[in-house]
């Protein structure tokens, strides 16, 4: 028996069975936290994770033999053994400074070389530093050990507590450092004789059969994959790093662990592929072709439609309105569901309530993304893809048509979403700094400065007719202003009260038509599947934002229609005297809203309308009330009736699979749209938006 334990001992010293053992406690603590033990997630996690650690423990293997066979030097000898962390202090240096935030900070040009090379000096220092202690003082090795092993708990603790939404290679660099710490702390303690090359190598095939064994059968079940997304730490990080990994034709899909690329020979084929109806291809890997939706063209409707449209008191109306001032109100992370009439505190907001309850207020609003820059270019464009090369933006077509174009943004906004496109057609933009103390961390409220901006452009502009955009940040400064997202909400609310009471003091609130709406919605912490604040998919949460047009002389109304902010730019310019809203701005992808706002019978109005939403990691199609929703790379599919769960609880993808089908093949209609936030991206982004040539 005592031999036994002795073996044991002896063994878990091993640097690959300490590995590995160090990958099994990460497993068991990942298990815990996600609070399921079904045996394919079981598989996948414990597979994952004693994969990754055996990996660290081959890797110190490897390096000390080579050390010792070159007969290195100590200094020498730790650096080699160091040598591994540059396999991920490269992609961490490539991509820990792309924020636009810190790409302004010093250093941030030459991280891609210095944070690696950082990284693996102060390991080697380390490897050094405890090779000297040990050898001087044997006796140091357990508190060494344990102090090693406290620093593993903390750092995977900081790992599931910190930026949980953001920084993937961080986090994936962080779980190979817990891993290591463990993997040490374990063999240190033990400090038993080295085991045989055979035992080692035993160990290092068992552990790569466990792996071999995740990637092909683990994450099979869909509940799995979805659990590991939106609940996993560890395991998500190092889910996303094996798909990368063995995603063999580099298409962003992998077949392995669960990722749903059913061809890894052809970067056409994968889960988030767009799939060409009646091309006998199966390019989403959804296990058929998709069948292209026939749009029903009712003639007469749009007949008694054009005609409803001459009718005198329509034509009376959009008369009055294309002599119209324009007002536009954003309220940047605005969800629909703060200001739903019904909703628990909405006399909190009496302002922003009152202007809904006098407005045409649609109700199932949708921003196409969950982000700013996709959701205020779309805004200007009235493109689903608002990163291409646009001839006219909404503020030159304005200024056409003689408005005085002004706007209030903030300076984070302008850095964030391509400033060019943001400013083309404006006669002149007020920037305002959130972040005074800190680029990119808002220290200040600035409500009380938009407005003030806001009226100083109106006693400017004096008697002209004018189109002026006030778009006011601080809700999304919740986690920075140390004030609740209610109570910055509240402010706002102040302000937009006040910008439209000076409207009424001048006389121009009967001759202004006041647009709301908001970029994207917010994460309160209160759904695991959510971000930190917003970005990266889009539930409902996030894209469910108010839409409202007030046109003086217009009943009020909730509008049931489902629209999306693609909307906004061709009904403005239809209030103002476009025909069908389109021709200054040609060809447009959003409708004018103009049938909705004057209330056409129903029966003439559009139907059967498909609304898009993209982010980083998932992407969807509302046809109401249907919502599909999918992220590609984990290959997951939910299904949600949003008029019966607007919450999206409970999927339905399952049970309706015919319905899934449709879904998908009408966001193969849709162009893509490319969701690259790099620093890259942002350069390109920039470059699309510069305003073409003239022709000559």
């Amino acid at each position: 028996m005592r031999g036994s334990m002795q073996a044991m001992r002896a063994w878990l010293a091993d640097p690959v069975a300490s590995g590995v053992a160090a990958g099994l406690l990460l497993a068991l603590v990942e298990l815990g936290m996600l609070g399921e033990a079904g045996g394919g997630l079981v598989l996948a996690v414990v597979g994952l994770c004693v994969g990754a650690g055996a990996l660290v423990g081959v890797s110190v293997v490897a390096t000390y033999a080579i050390a010792r066979r070159l007969g290195l030097g100590r200094v020498t000898g730790a650096l080699v053994i160091a040598a591994p962390s540059l396999a991920l202090g490269v992609p961490l240096g490539e991509s820990l400074f792309q924020g636009a935030f810190a790409a302004t900070l010093p250093g941030a040009s030459v991280a891609p070389v210095v944070v690696p090379v950082v990284a693996w000096l102060a390991i080697a220092a380390a490897v050094f530093t405890g090779g000297v202690l040990v050898r001087a003082r044997p006796a140091s090795h357990v508190p060494v050990a344990l102090a090693l092993a406290l620093a593993a708990i903390g750092v995977d603790a900081a790992n599931r507590m910190l930026f949980r939404s953001g920084y993937p290679d961080l986090h994936l660099t962080l779980t190979f450092a817990t891993l290591t710490l463990g993997a040490v702390a374990l063999g240190l303690g033990l400090a038993r004789p080295p085991v045989s090359w055979q035992v080692r190598a035993a160990t290092a095939v068992v552990a790569a059969g466990l792996t071999i064994a995740a990637a092909v059968l683990g994450l099979d079940d869909a509940g799995d994959r979805k659990l590991v997304a939106t609940r996993g730490e560890d395991a998500r990080h190092l889910v996303r790093a094996a798909r990368a990994v063995l995603d063999l034709d580099r298409d962003g899909s992998s077949a392995f662990f669960g990722g749903g690329d059913c061809d890894e020979g052809d970067a056409a084929r994968h889960a988030g592929a767009r799939d060409v109806p009646g091309n006998g291809k199966d390019e989403d890997c959804d296990g058929a072709d998709a069948v292209a939706h026939v749009a029903v063209v009712d003639a007469a409707a749009a007949s008694s439609l054009d005609e409803w449209r001459r009718r005198s008191d329509i034509a009376a109306v959009l008369e009055r309105t294309r002599m119209m001032n324009l007002l536009v109100v954003s309220v940047d992370a605005l969800r629909a569901d703060q200001l739903a009439r019904g909703a628990a505190g909405r006399d909190d907001f009496p302002h922003l309530a009152a202007l809904l309850d006098r407005s045409v207020w649609f109700e199932h609003g949708f921003a196409p993304g969950a982000g700013t820059d996709i959701s205020l270019t779309t805004f200007l464009t009235g493109r689903w893809n608002p990163f291409q090369p646009v001839t006219t933006t909404l503020p030159e077509a304005l200024a056409a048509r003689g408005r005085l174009t002004h706007a209030i943004l903030p300076r984070e906004v302008l850095r964030y979403v391509p400033e060019t496109l943001l400013t083309r057609g404006l006669a002149s933009v007020d920037r305002v700094v959130t972040d005074g103390g800190k680029r990119d961390v808002g220290d200040r409220i600035t409500a009380g400065e938009t407005t003030d901006r806001a009226i100083a452009f109106l006693d400017r502009a004096g008697g002209n007719r004018f189109a002026l955009w006030a778009h006011y940040f601080d809700v999304h400064e919740h986690l920075q202003l140390e004030r609740t997202y209610r109570e910055l909400l509240q402010i706002v609310d102040a302000e937009v009260g006040r910008l439209l009471a000076d409207l009424e003091r001048r006389g121009l609130a009967d001759e202004t038509i006041v647009v709301l709406f908001s970029d994207h919605g917010e994460s309160l912490r209160e759904d695991p599947r959510l971000p930190d604040n917003h970005g990266l998919v889009v539930y409902q949460a996030l894209v469910h934002v108010p839409i409202a047009v007030h046109v003086p002389g217009v009943p009020a109304r909730v509008e049931p229609a489902p629209v999306s902010l693609v909307d906004l730019a061709p009904t403005v310019l239809a209030l103002l005297g476009e025909a069908r809203g389109d021709g200054a701005m040609s060809p447009l992808d959003g409708v004018d809203l103009v049938a909705e706002l004057l209330g056409a019978p129903a029966e003439l109005r559009r139907r059967d309308r498909a609304l898009v939403m993209n982010e980083q990691d998932q992407w969807a199609v509302v046809v109401w009330p249907l919502k599909l929703l999918v992220r590609p790379k984990d290959d997951l599919t939910e299904l949600y009736d949003l008029a019966a769960d607007p919450t999206e609880q409970h999927d339905l993808s399952g049970a309706r699979p015919d319905d899934v089908k449709a879904l998908r093949a009408r966001y193969g209609e849709f162009p893509a749209v490319p969701m690259d936030r790099t620093q890259k991206g942002r350069r390109w982004r920039e470059g699309q938006a510069q305003r073409p040539p003239t022709p000559r």
